[in-house]
């Protein structure tokens, strides 16, 4: 009967050992970075980089682009990612540069920052 209780106390003490790990695994790849990526030496932001590329791209379909503001409703649900930097699929009157692409991609990654 002893043996069989150290056993269960031994196995016990690994299932408490594996749980506690596979949490820390689990935080651990929880975390994100808070660092802004750069793109060129410098922080992206809506100012500096896209609002060219929206009023040369975009605009001409999509008017109420032309702000800031009215690119938010996008922005926020994951509509612009999606249709300009995953699918590619805008704008549909011509893809845009590698360039161009690079910098909305670095500009979607710190967080879509206005200035």
């Amino acid at each position: 009967m002893g043996i069989k209780s150290s056993l269960k106390s031994c196995g016990m003490k690994y299932a408490v050992l594996f749980s506690i790990f596979g949490m820390t695994i689990i935080a651990l790849g929880a975390c994100k970075k808070t660092e802004s990526v750069t793109c060129d030496g410098s922080t992206p932001t809506y100012t500096s980089f896209v609002k060219n590329i929206i009023d040369t791209k975009c605009v001409s379909c999509h008017s109420s682009y032309s702000s800031y503001s009215g690119l938010s409703g996008i922005l926020g649900n994951g509509d612009f990612e999606k249709e300009v930097i995953i699918n590619q699929s805008m704008p549909q009157n011509g893809s845009l540069s590698s360039d161009d692409l690079s910098k909305l991609k670095c500009w979607v990654d710190n967080g879509f920052p206005e200035n």
